[in-house]
């Protein structure tokens, strides 16, 4: 019995190994949706990452926020890279990650229109819960903090769910034979 508990376990191991070994890709993102009394927001945030080196993915996010309170609606867009380091070699991987984003946003009141432009940055810690081999829910939580031309920049607590998908060589192969029947 101990040696199958050590054969599943040395086995786990090293396929989360595999999952941020140097070569693989990571795509996903996170959705939400708000609602409250009168107001209303949705975000998406995809995100496309190559590790470079095991365990560091850096890459690319995208945001789309629309929200609307009262009258007011308000969409912003950003886009920026992110850099991640995962810890440990199990099925849960703790990680630290770094974005940063150029934002634009654009507000409506009534018949009035404003634009701004901005910067936002997010530093904070999360982890990557394998669902299997490719799959992991993941939620990421930090310090978060926003800067729009001619205004006070405004930060703080920000939880974040998610999801990803880590495609190393081998499950690029398995989809294409999968899928394309190649």
């Amino acid at each position: 019995m101990k040696k199958l508990l050590s054969i599943v376990a040395l086995f786990i191991a090293l396929q989360a190994t595999s999952q941020t070994e140097k070569g693989a890709f990571l795509v996903g993102g996170g959705l939400s949706l708000n609602t409250g009394q009168n107001t209303s927001q949705f975000s998406l945030a995809p995100n496309f990452g190559y590790f470079f080196a095991d365990n560091f993915a850096a890459g690319a996010n995208f945001n789309l926020s629309f929200s609307k309170a009262g009258n007011v609606k308000q969409n912003e867009i950003g886009l920026g890279p992110f850099a991640r380091y995962y810890f440990g070699k199990t099925s849960t991987k703790p990680f630290a990650v770094t974005e940063f984003n150029f934002l634009n946003s654009k507000t409506t009141s009534g018949n009035t229109e404003f634009k701004n432009n901005g910067w936002g940055f997010l530093f904070g810690l999360g982890f990557a819960a394998f669902i299997n081999e490719t799959v992991a829910i993941e939620g990421i939580s930090g310090y978060n903090y926003n800067k729009f031309k001619d205004a006070d920049g405004s930060g703080g607590f920000s939880l974040r769910f998610g999801f990803q998908i880590y495609l190393n060589n081998r499950s690029v192969d398995d989809l294409k034979t999968n899928v394309l029947g190649k």
